[in-house]
């Protein structure tokens, strides 16, 4: 299933894989009427973002050519940190969050976690577990339709926990999420990690 966040809402394709976002895009593909409606309906899901949208019936070359055409790529990278039986938490421009931020050019997501993560809240040794889903969520900037997918890591670290919140990427404090505060941190964080990483955050406390 493939979730594209926008404030609260989402656009929903249940049959479409991302991956299909990486191919070359196909030029009798979009000379098509099914592209030029289903490029009309996500924009205009866009525009008015009052409810979800589910194409679950419509090609997947359609979908992942329409979507390449409407939105600038702005990949990310973060980790789920887990210390014992707590996940390391931050909260960013006053909102709870997990730490993440975008890929540099010659960066693999893996890398770029793992730095994100420590230039964060300070955390060292960090060790990435597995790879957990992707999110993917958008905003307007410049006028241009942007679209984030951010990779996200499980990790763990060996190190004490000293955090040092980066304050001038927005962060305020750096803090553990436990089986007392995190339905708090769920049910106030951005609705893609709730959605996306709840299961994955509330397995590992």
């Amino acid at each position: 299933m493939y979730r594209l966040f926008c404030n609260n809402n989402m656009l929903i394709c249940r049959n479409f894989s991302a991956e299909l976002l990486d191919k070359p895009l196909d030029d009798a593909v979009m000379k098509t009427q099914a592209f030029e409606n289903t490029r009309d309906m996500i924009k205009r899901w866009l525009e008015e973002n009052n409810e979800d949208l589910v194409l679950d019936d419509v090609d997947n070359m359609i979908i992942a050519a329409v979507i390449n055409t409407i939105f600038r790529q702005a990949p990310a990278a973060g980790g789920v940190v887990i210390f014992e039986n707590s996940i390391l938490a931050i909260e960013r421009n006053g909102r709870p969050d997990l730490p993440k931020g975008h890929i540099e050019n010659n960066e693999t997501p893996k890398q770029a976690a793992l730095r994100e993560v420590m230039e964060e809240t300070a955390i060292e040794n960090l060790k990435i577990i597995k790879q957990l889903p992707s999110t993917y969520h958008c905003y307007l900037l410049d006028n241009q339709w942007t679209m984030k997918k951010t990779s996200w890591f499980l990790m763990s670290s060996d190190s004490e926990f000293k955090p040092k919140p980066q304050t001038e990427e927005g962060i305020s404090k750096v803090y553990l999420v436990n089986k007392d505060n995190v339905n708090d941190f769920l049910e106030n964080t951005f609705i893609s990690l709730s959605v996306t990483l709840k299961d994955e955050i509330l397995n590992q406390l």
